[in-house]
């Protein structure tokens, strides 16, 4: 999930954990950045956000049902008010241009690159569809959260 479109939650969650432990000191301070870099979303009027996400982001529990359903619907919200695009890579593509690894240094490769994204963007669910999947998935943690709530 990119960090800007992260809620706190979520962002909590992402770095508290990692290779290299961070003190409670340390996460505070990176979350806090993450979120004031966000915070370009809230004028109306600063360039669009485009998010390719693939659909394992959606599915990837980060924080349990709770985080992930607030999550999503903050992704959903920002989808609906124009502040973001956003398409949705489904697990029904199999492999992507994407898929491949690799460290962008030389022009040819970050233009190779490019290409690959636009194949993948090819493939991925329109705007619309992408965030009905992302409400639909949503609805689906709020679920979970529910049950483990009242078992």
């Amino acid at each position: 999930m990119p960090g800007i479109l992260q809620t706190p939650a979520y962002a909590r969650e992402v770095l508290s954990s990692g290779a290299v432990p961070k003190s409670d000191d340390e996460r505070d301070e990176l979350l806090v950045t993450r979120l004031e870099r966000a915070r370009i979303l809230d004028d109306f009027h600063s360039p669009k956000v485009w998010v390719l996400l693939d659909e394992a982001v959606l599915r990837r529990p980060i924080g349990g049902p709770e985080v992930m359903c607030e999550q999503l619907r903050h992704i959903a919200t920002l989808g609906e008010s124009n502040r973001i695009r956003v398409h949705v890579l489904p697990f029904s593509v199999g492999y992507h241009a994407l898929m491949e690894g690799r460290i962008l240094a030389l022009p040819s490769v970050v233009r190779e690159c490019q290409v690959s994204y636009d194949h993948a963007l090819g493939d991925a669910l329109s705007h619309r569809k992408s965030l009905a999947s992302i409400r639909s998935v949503a609805e689906d943690y709020e679920h979970k959260a529910q049950r483990a709530q009242h078992p």
